[in-house]
């Protein structure tokens, strides 16, 4: 397989690392192009890729993917139209707010259009993802597509009609978690613990605090539970937050982030 990457950027990098690193195509078979030359040149000598030009790409590649952002693909659309439309390749966007049926507009109405929607988080090579494809996407190129998601973490089948939710989910809340690290790390520097190491325990409490709910055993709700002894220095937190309406707060901000994604899809 050969898979082509048109945009080199913030997102891209860490999609393109994963790729690479994976056995979905081999480094010399990923061809990359960007507006920023000298960077994309770094990069791509770095990990081994291709540096290549967008026409190449479009003659070359079986896969194509779209890493640009939103307000570039009125115009970049029309210029691989004739491309895609002759070679009848798998389009792949990571652009918010942009759908499959805008993106097919712009070709054949054969043509197999994807979106992935993978987070920040992707630089570490733990991104959670969400992809879908319109009706052209056969079975196998979804499988594809979850199996690129998959280079870089996890990867999560979602109908295109819940994906700005995903947005939100996968994509806006790793701020709001930032934030929550963050203010702990400072009541706790506030009490007297160094800034940097209160921020380093927070991360890593974190980090495992994640990775035990991942497990599965237990619910968000059941483990708060666990944590928390009656009449304990726990629950005293725990009702501060309750009392606070800490859930209320959370949904508060979800529901901006949603809003505001509605407003961008227009």
């Amino acid at each position: 397989m050969k898979i082509g990457c048109i945009g080199c950027g913030n997102m891209a990098k860490p999609i393109l690392n994963g790729i690479a690193s994976s056995a979905i195509a081999a480094p010399e078979d990923i061809y990359v192009t960007d507006v920023n030359r000298d960077a994309l040149k770094t990069f791509c000598e770095a990990c081994g890729l291709r540096v290549s030009t967008q026409e190449e790409i479009l003659c070359a590649c079986d896969t194509v993917i779209l890493a640009v952002k939103p307000q570039i693909l009125p115009e970049l659309l029309p210029q691989t139209a004739e491309a895609v439309n002759r070679r009848d390749l798998l389009v792949i966007s990571i652009a918010a707010g942009k759908t499959t049926d805008y993106i097919g507009s712009f070709y054949h109405e054969s043509v197999a259009v994807a979106r992935i929607f993978p987070n920040l988080n992707a630089k570490v090579g733990a991104a959670v993802s969400a992809y879908c494809g319109n009706q052209n996407v056969t079975a196998s190129q979804l499988e594809t597509v979850k199996t690129i998601c998959e280079s870089f973490g996890a990867a999560f089948y979602v109908p295109e009609a819940q994906i700005n939710i995903f947005g939100v989910l996968g994509g806006c809340a790793p701020a709001y978690t930032f934030m929550y690290i963050d203010a702990l790390a400072e009541a706790a520097a506030a009490a007297g613990f160094d800034r940097a190491f209160a921020g380093e325990v927070a991360a890593k409490m974190a980090e495992g605090s994640a990775k035990l709910l991942a497990s599965g055993g237990e619910s968000a709700a059941e483990l708060v539970k666990k944590v928390c002894s009656p009449g304990g220095t726990t629950i005293e937190g725990v009702n501060s937050l309750l009392n606070d309406d800490f859930a209320g707060i959370v949904k508060k901000a979800f529901d901006a982030s949603l809003r505001r994604d509605a407003e961008l899809s227009k």
